[in-house]
């Protein structure tokens, strides 16, 4: 599965993906740094990748569609440490099926999911 990681989310969550096996798109390395979100939207529109960001801009559905994507999972924001945030997405990754959320806004909290 292709991912795309935005730049506001720990490169903590890039390591642990990578190191899951998952192909990963880190906006915060070249050549992709500096990106905007509609050209960090593109990316994960043209490769019909997953999107992961902290960045409430993605949750946007009329600028940002999630069904042109496999989908987008947003990190809702608070005082998360990176190894918090890769606690996070390891358990939400290893609960769910990314194909069951395919097209959709997935909100994920400390302790649940909303699906928009």
């Amino acid at each position: 599965m292709k991912i795309i990681v935005d730049e506001s989310v720990s490169y903590g969550v890039v390591s642990y993906l990578r190191s899951d096996g998952h192909e990963v798109i880190a906006i915060t390395e070249d050549p992709t740094s500096g990106l905007t979100d509609t050209e960090v939207f593109a990316i994960a529109s043209e490769d019909k990748a997953v999107l992961i960001t902290r960045d409430h801009h993605f949750t946007n559905n009329f600028r940002f569609p999630p069904e042109e994507t496999s989908c987008i999972i947003f990190i809702r924001k608070g005082n998360l440490t990176s190894e918090e945030e890769i606690e996070l997405i390891k358990w939400f990754l290893n609960t769910y099926s990314i194909s069951d959320f395919k097209g959709q806004l997935v909100t994920i909290f400390k302790d649940r999911v909303k699906v928009r």
